[in-house]
Parts: C-alpha cells; structure tokens; sequence
C-alpha cells in the first residue's frame, strides 16, 4: 500500500502542475479559456488526491505491512473469503442474459425495456433465494 501512496502522490502533484501549464498554454496559444480541459485536470488532481489520501490514512492507522507488501508473505496470506456461491445455478447465466436483453431493448423501445426490467427483477430474485429454496441445501 506504501507503493500506492507514493504512487498516488507522484499523480497528483503530476496534474497540479498540469493544471497550472495547460491554462497558461492554452490562453496565450489560443487566446482564450478552454474550461472543460480545465475542469478536468483539476478535478484528476483531486481524485488522485483523494485516493492517496485515503490509502495513507488507512496505512497509518494500520501500522502493519500488508500481506501484497511483504516480501515473505505466501498467497494464502492475503486471501479472504469472498462469499458463499453456488456452483451448480443456472441463475447468473438468466441474469446476465437478461440485462443483456435490457441494454439492447432501449435502443428498441421503452415498451420492451420494461418487459426485460421485470425478467431481470425475476432472475435477481430467484438468484438471491434460491439457497433458502431447500435444493441448495442437498448433496
């Protein structure tokens, strides 16, 4: 994490001075203000900013090395659980293709958008209870 901190860092300074030179170049080269590039990189600098930030404050209030820092951590080390999923369900397959079907339906109709919303309200829904269904609990 120390590594992104700095990393980070170097970005942000990168774009505050950026967002000095682009203006400055862009008025006496054009004459006049162009606020979108403007706006832009003054608002990279402050994301990368506030990404910095987070990551320090969260290094510091640690006050460990992170597994992905440790130069003798195994993989194991930084593994969590990731949740419970099931792997015989056919409902993520419904799922995607139903949102599939949702993003193409609004180039067709909002009619056809609103069918594909509720099969994608279905399939969520039978995604979510289908391990209180009693068959995920058999082998």
């Amino acid at each position: 994490m120390k590594t992104n901190v700095i990393i980070f860092g170097i970005l942000s300074v990168f774009f505050a001075i950026f967002a000095v030179i682009y203006p400055t170049w862009n008025y006496f080269g054009e004459g006049r203000i162009e606020w979108v590039g403007n706006i832009g990189i003054a608002l990279t600098m402050i994301m990368f900013l506030l990404l910095g930030g987070f990551l320090f404050l969260n290094l510091r209030r640690q006050g460990g090395v992170l597994p992905e820092d440790s130069e003798i951590a195994d993989i194991d080390d930084g593994d969590t659980e990731m949740g419970y999923y099931l792997p015989w369900s056919w409902w993520p397959f419904f799922a995607g293709a139903a949102g599939g079907l949702a993003m193409l339906s609004m180039a067709v109709g909002p009619w056809l958008a609103l069918f594909s919303l509720g099969l994608v309200l279905i399939t969520f829904v039978g995604w979510f209870f289908e391990p209180f269904r009693g068959g995920a609990y058999r082998r």
